[in-house]
């Protein structure tokens, strides 16, 4: 399938645009060193024969080194130091590394969430998959350690009379269904063959009420639910207002994982986020080991709703966006007659 060079091109613009002055060039490169595409830092004019060459020189040692420190050998990401710049690889599905070229001075934490959203993004490009490549700012305190927020009361935007815009995350450890539910919401597509999401990906969907007369934009950020990426995740949960908490009815370790990991964490970066819980792949009705009861037990205990869903078939997954977007709204509602 032919890449899209150009929003490959406009996605590294905005990559350059995010990372600023400590950018001294980012790197497309097959998995021999070869440059699929590149772009320059603000200070630079050209690629450096000697970056072009310690890229090449040094991409195959390091994917070596992070596929195999990853268990899911499908992706990873390395850094390497020479005396003059600080180089980050990050793994862009099968076929592509981004390579975040910095000064050697220059702080690699706050870049993390970047790399990993813009390598996510570069996935999608080279799969033919829907993609836009816009990166969004990601709000951080000084040096990125603390995510500025507010927490007195539930994000929101209002665009115009009663249609109302809002960032949407999903979180759950990996494989348990969050990228194939949200294709399944945005696009009513299910993909047999799965891809771990990197970081983060994002899509948007609006969901109306026509008895409301009312329109609910999500901004869906579908997180990664590896452990590698929890380094970065609070970057991609500062200012949530909705999120969905998904875990696999047949795999009792992303249940337990809920109430124990997902729901301490995401509440601790947004604690006033409208949550809904989510016991996805009913489908696999022979392979099941959480029952619907012990899932409405956790519910209740976090005081949230419980739907069950199924990706594969559809079973319910607009009805759990419109269960939080009625939440959501009520919420907003409630917020403005205080």
């Amino acid at each position: 399938m032919p890449v899209d060079t150009k929003k490959l091109m406009a996605l590294l613009q905005w990559y350059k645009q995010s990372l600023g002055e400590d950018l001294v060039a980012v790197l497309v490169v097959n998995r021999d060193g070869l440059i699929m595409d590149s772009l320059v830092g603000a200070s630079e004019k050209s690629l450096d024969e000697e970056i072009i060459g310690g890229v090449s020189a040094l991409v195959e040692p390091v994917l070596t080194r992070i596929t195999e420190e990853f268990s899911s050998g499908s992706f990873g990401t390395g850094t390497f130091d020479t005396e003059e710049y600080r180089f980050i690889f990050c793994e862009s599905g099968p076929e592509a590394v981004l390579v975040t070229v910095l000064n050697s001075l220059s702080g690699v934490d706050a870049v993390f969430p970047y790399a990993y959203l813009a390598a996510e993004k570069i996935a999608r490009i080279m799969d033919g998959r829907t993609v836009s490549p816009v990166i969004p700012k990601l709000i951080s305190g000084p040096g990125g350690n603390q995510i500025q927020r507010k927490v007195d009361k539930v994000q929101k935007v209002k665009i115009k009379s009663k249609e109302y815009a809002f960032k949407l995350i999903l979180g759950g450890d990996g494989a348990v269904g969050k990228t194939s539910m949200v294709h399944r919401y945005v696009e009513n597509d299910f993909a047999k063959d799965y891809k771990s999401t990197i970081g983060t990906s994002i899509m948007k969907k609006e969901c109306s009420f026509e008895e409301l007369d009312s329109t609910v934009r999500f901004i869906i950020w579908d997180l990664a639910g590896q452990a590698q990426f929890k380094r970065v995740r609070q970057s991609y949960l500062a200012n949530a207002e909705a999120g969905i908490l998904v875990y696999d009815v047949t795999n009792r370790v992303s249940f337990e994982s809920i109430d124990k990991n997902w729901y301490i964490e995401i509440k601790k970066s947004s604690p006033n986020i409208a949550l809904i819980l989510v016991g996805n792949k009913i489908d696999l009705t022979e392979d099941r080991i959480v029952s619907c009861e012990e899932g409405e037990s956790l519910a209740e205990n976090l005081q949230l709703t419980y739907i069950e869903t199924s990706a594969k078939t559809g079973e319910n997954i607009n009805d759990a966006f419109k269960m939080l977007a009625l939440h959501i709204i009520k919420r907003y509602i409630e917020t403005q007659d205080v």
